[in-house]
């Protein structure tokens, strides 16, 4: 099986000049990854001690640190991570605080970057809590209001053109018949529709339109259903480590990682489990490298 990674429309299309990223360009081989940098790892732990959270976080962690020594028959490590911070980002990237509760203990605000340097608190976000102190509802309500836009726009910006099929259908034809219907006919069949060339040729100013993929998938559904599929990414990040230490990668083809959740199925999932919490788990964002 062929495979195809996400590029620049520029590559796709031999557009010059900056672009928006979108859309699928150059091929690999399978099961070769990403060069994952940093990414951010949402943790889930038990209720502990506020004193004792650090130490929960680092055995949760512990299984997949990539620096353990070779397993005994020459087997590869299954690592994740060669080093990790405490981390949910700052500004309006950080974890919701609720209102009244910003000066709980139980409230996680990591004091320094992972180079040392001092980082600057905000009351109304954290790096982590318990679940009970943290005001999903904030976050996914915002969210909820952004995605409402974005596809009033896509509907005023599509009504004039005729319905047109998602990259992915012409993406799966050449898949399975690489040589009879070859990439650059899928890319033909795909731009020759009149959408895909109104999306392609669209402003750089049209902000409903995904800086990442492609715009007809991305709005291939009702207006309940995309407003519902962008409000459940507003709290889970692209992995979840689970109560039961089961670690969840959103961004993993499933084919080569089958049983696991990926893309809007993953983050469903992990929405779901996030707000089921008990008050008295843990929720941490820990940044990590791989």
């Amino acid at each position: 099986m062929i495979e195809i990674e996400a590029a620049s429309t520029c590559v796709l299309l031999g557009r010059r000049g900056p672009a928006r990223p979108s859309l699928e360009a150059r091929i690999r081989a399978p099961g070769k990854g990403w060069n994952v940098a940093k990414e951010i790892v949402t943790v889930c732990l038990p209720s502990v001690p506020i004193e004792e959270w650090e130490e929960a976080l680092k055995a949760a962690m512990a299984p997949f640190d990539m620096n353990q020594p070779e397993p005994a028959g020459g087997e590869e490590p299954q690592g994740e991570w060669d080093w990790y911070h405490v981390y949910g980002g700052d500004g309006d990237t950080g974890l919701p605080v609720l209102a009244g509760h910003e000066d709980d203990p139980r409230i996680i605000h990591h004091p320094v970057f992972s180079n040392g340097r001092p980082r600057a608190r905000r009351t109304a976000r954290c790096d982590g809590g318990a679940r009970g102190l943290l005001d999903f509802d904030t976050d996914r309500s915002a969210r909820a209001a952004e995605a409402t836009a974005k596809w009033d726009g896509w509907s005023r910006f599509a009504s004039p053109y005729p319905p047109a099929r998602p990259l992915d259908d012409f993406h799966r034809r050449f898949q399975d018949d690489p040589l009879g219907y070859p990439f650059e006919k899928a890319r033909q069949d795909y731009l020759s529709q009149p959408l895909a060339q109104a999306v392609l040729h669209a402003p750089e100013g049209a902000g409903f339109l995904p800086r990442v993929g492609d715009a007809i998938a991305c709005f291939g559904t009702d207006r309940d259903g995309f407003v519902q599929q962008e409000v459940c990414r507003a709290i889970p990040t692209n992995v979840l480590l689970t109560l039961d230490g089961t670690w969840i990668d959103g961004t993993l083809d499933p084919v080569h990682h089958p049983g696991l959740p990926r893309g809007d199925a993953y983050f469903r999932y992990a929405d779901a489990y996030l707000r089921s919490l008990d008050n008295d788990a843990f929720v941490i964002r820990v940044r990590f490298h791989s």
